[in-house]
């Protein structure tokens, strides 16, 4: 056992979990890059990213941190595909081609764009992680405008087919 000494009436107790993070850019820097076997064996190995806000970009939010997996090594393409994706956007905003060691992304500063997931299956609201963009490029976060409405019924679709 060990000798603890700790104080409960000196730190505010824990009272609600984190909300999300508003949808949007995000400047962040990498904290943690990891390989992991997934739990799953179709998962294989992927890479475990932790990410921090950073704090001079968005102080309302600094410290604040989002883990995002990539399976890389996936059994299935269309998983394995979106991760190897993302990956390239992260070496594509770092500048690089190869990536030889996860250590080469610890400290990288990149802009990522979060979306929040909505509660479900006995879980709360999240963020997931939904593109990379370099740090120093404006452009990478802008986002893009909402899709136009169109009229999805038949007739409306015929109807624009044959004006």
């Amino acid at each position: 056992m060990g000798n603890l000494n700790f104080d409960a009436s000196e730190v505010a107790p824990m009272t609600d979990s984190y909300e999300p993070l508003p949808q949007g850019w995000y400047q962040m820097r990498v904290i943690s890059a990891d390989m992991h076997v997934g739990q799953k064996v179709e998962s294989g190995e992927m890479l475990k990213l932790q990410l921090e806000v950073d704090a001079e970009a968005h102080m309302k939010h600094a410290g604040r941190r989002v883990f995002n997996y990539l399976c890389i090594n996936h059994q299935k393409d269309t998983p394995r595909n979106i991760a190897r994706r993302h990956l390239s956007s992260i070496c594509q905003a770092l500048g690089k081609q190869q990536l030889e060691d996860t250590e080469e992304l610890l400290g990288a500063v990149l802009n990522v764009r979060l979306k929040v997931r909505p509660p479900s299956n006995g879980y709360e609201a999240s963020n997931e992680v939904a593109g990379f963009g370099a740090a120093d490029s404006d452009a990478d976060c802008q986002d893009p405008p909402p899709p136009a409405k169109t009229d999805a019924s038949p007739s409306g679709a015929a109807k624009r087919a044959w004006k």
